[in-house]
């Protein structure tokens, strides 16, 4: 199942997430503009630094995770610094390619991820939204990425989700199916004169390496083993 149109532009926004899963990147091609919301506090729990991929571990999967530079209080998304005094670009690739080395199109897409570990990087928002646009551009979406600290959003100043539709000129918003978003705020969206749907989606079964399938994986674990069909795959209808 995937989210139908409505008439209009649509956007969506949600936090930068590292390497990101299934259910992101089909919210992203739900919508006309996907507004990367940097302006909250950075959480460590969350997926903003961190992801899974499937391994051949009794666990069978792996975390990849960006260290970053702790600092005192809150700090938002837009200024987490990655801390690189740690080699973690050779270790996420060296775990990339020992789980996905003999996948069907592991070769297709590794020299985007090579390159992408070999660059420096600094703040973790600029390789989020790297890493994001290129997975985008294997599966074919072609949403629009923006920030909201890019489109002057700030938090304090209002609603988050509102201002963002008023940045955009869009009337028509997305949420995640989770709907978990502390910024999500119906009343003050429908107050801005702003529909708010609900983004639909159910996660797809896809042949997989390392044993019986386990979801909720980064969505680099689908394009190693489908290949040209991941598309279709995340959004069978679309």
């Amino acid at each position: 199942m995937t989210t139908p149109r409505p008439e209009g532009r649509v956007v969506a926004g949600h936090q930068p997430h590292y390497c990101p899963w299934l259910g992101y990147v089909d919210k992203i091609a739900s919508v006309d503009v996907f507004c990367q919301i940097d302006v909250i506090p950075f959480d460590p729990q969350l997926f903003q630094h961190r992801n899974r991929i499937r391994a051949g571990n009794a666990a069978g999967e792996e975390w990849l995770v960006v260290p970053i530079v702790a600092k005192s209080g809150d700090q938002l998304i837009v200024d987490v610094e990655i801390d690189n005094r740690v080699p973690w670009r050779e270790q996420h690739w060296e775990r990339i390619e020992s789980s996905y080395a003999h996948a069907p199109y592991f070769k297709d897409y590794a020299p985007f991820l090579g390159d992408l570990y070999r660059r420096d990087w600094r703040r973790l928002v600029d390789l989020n939204e790297y890493m994001l646009q290129g997975l985008l551009d294997f599966l074919g979406v072609e949403t629009r990425l923006v920030r909201a600290s890019a489109l002057g959003v700030r938090l304090g100043d209002g609603n988050v989700l509102v201002d963002v539709c008023r940045a955009l000129g869009i009337t028509n918003y997305l949420s995640g199916a989770g709907g978990n978003c502390p910024h999500l705020d119906e009343s003050a969206l429908g107050g801005a004169g702003i529909a708010h749907r609900v983004q639909r989606f159910t996660h797809p079964v896809y042949p997989q390496l390392h044993g019986a399938f386990m979801p909720r994986m980064a969505v680099v674990d689908l394009l190693f083993n489908c290949g040209p069909e991941a598309a279709r795959v995340i959004r069978p209808t679309g």
